[in-house]
């Protein structure tokens, strides 16, 4: 695939409405330029087909900014949120294997999160086939978003709460209610008798690794492990996270998750915003998520708004929504 490096090349591109865009992220842009990904491997040629021409820029560039000002079609792949009459967001959702194709962003700026999840609408056969045949993998073979530590083979020890940490505090598009070091207190202190695990986040800073071993250290009851993710929700209560990977997941084994930030999969958690709120969903969550449809849910999530590149039908659910987006 054509990478335009050149922003004098990309000025020659401002009459050229004819061609799909892809603004890469700089993890991603090698793999997309070198068709490592099957998302674009199998999208790309497809689109050449119906005489849409696909080149890669690096996202934020000066040759990116500047052929966004042109009437191409645009996608946009990597966390930068935004709206173009032309432009579309692709990345991998919370579970491989899936992704995002969305007008406005991906994760937590996805439009899903304006979405309505309505259960009446949905097969309940097909969504229990799905929910089986995707967290019956995930969780058999210790899949997750990021590598996990071994499965324990005896159960681990009870807790009341896991903590999934992140990073995201710092980021300049604030999206987080409650901080880490609010999360633990909470967690800690709401059931005093009963032990809280807290997970760092494999590319945890150094900056929030100390404050998280310092808030940890307070309390004898939290407990901080690498433990793989699957083995903490099984043994815990209820999930604590502000927008991650890790609470998603923790939706396949049906428990109750707490999200303390903006997230697009809120429909199926509790969304406390003050310290209060969090103490009360993590002593009342169950019984508030008790009867929720989770394999509808994910059904929905994952197979009905994003694409699965395995499936034959991914070119097609493409190009329905690029097509959208292209003067052709």
């Amino acid at each position: 695939m054509e990478q335009i490096r050149s922003p004098l090349v990309a000025r020659r591109m401002l009459g050229d409405g004819n061609s799909l865009v892809i603004h890469a992220c700089a993890d991603l842009l090698i793999p997309i330029r070198n068709g490592d990904l099957e998302f674009f491997a199998k999208l790309v040629p497809f689109l050449a087909r119906k005489g849409l021409p696909t080149r890669v820029v690096e996202a934020g560039g000066s040759a990116s900014k500047i052929l966004q000002e042109t009437s191409n079609v645009h996608i946009v792949a990597g966390d930068f949120p935004g709206y173009g009459r032309n432009m579309l967001h692709a990345m991998h959702s919370y579970i491989w294997g899936f992704w995002y194709l969305d007008e406005v962003g991906v994760h937590c700026n996805s439009s899903l999160r304006f979405a309505r999840f309505c259960p009446e609408n949905i097969d309940a056969e097909k969504a229990e086939y799905f929910f089986n045949g995707v967290s019956g993998h995930m969780l058999r073979e210790n899949v997750s978003k990021t590598p996990q530590e071994a499965r324990i083979g005896s159960p681990m020890q009870p807790a009341s709460t896991v903590i999934f940490c992140q990073d995201i505090e710092e980021r300049d598009n604030r999206s987080h209610y409650l901080n880490t070091e609010e999360m633990i207190r909470v967690a800690a202190e709401t059931r005093r008798d009963e032990l809280v695990y807290v997970k760092p986040h494999p590319t945890q800073s150094k900056v929030m690794r100390r404050i998280i071993m310092a808030t940890c250290s307070d309390y004898t009851n939290v407990k901080i492990t690498d433990a793989s993710i699957h083995d903490l929700v099984d043994v815990s209560r209820v999930v604590v996270t502000q927008n991650s990977a890790a609470g998603f997941e923790a939706l396949m084994q049906k428990k109750t998750v707490i999200t303390c930030a903006k997230s697009d999969y809120w429909h199926a958690t509790l969304t406390p915003r003050t310290i209060k709120d969090l103490g009360e969903a993590i002593e009342l969550g169950p019984r508030a998520m008790h009867g929720f449809e989770y394999e509808k849910y994910l059904y929905w999530f994952l197979d009905r708004n994003c694409l699965e590149p395995q499936k034959d039908a991914f070119t097609k659910r493409a190009w329905a929504r690029i097509r959208d987006k292209a003067f052709l």
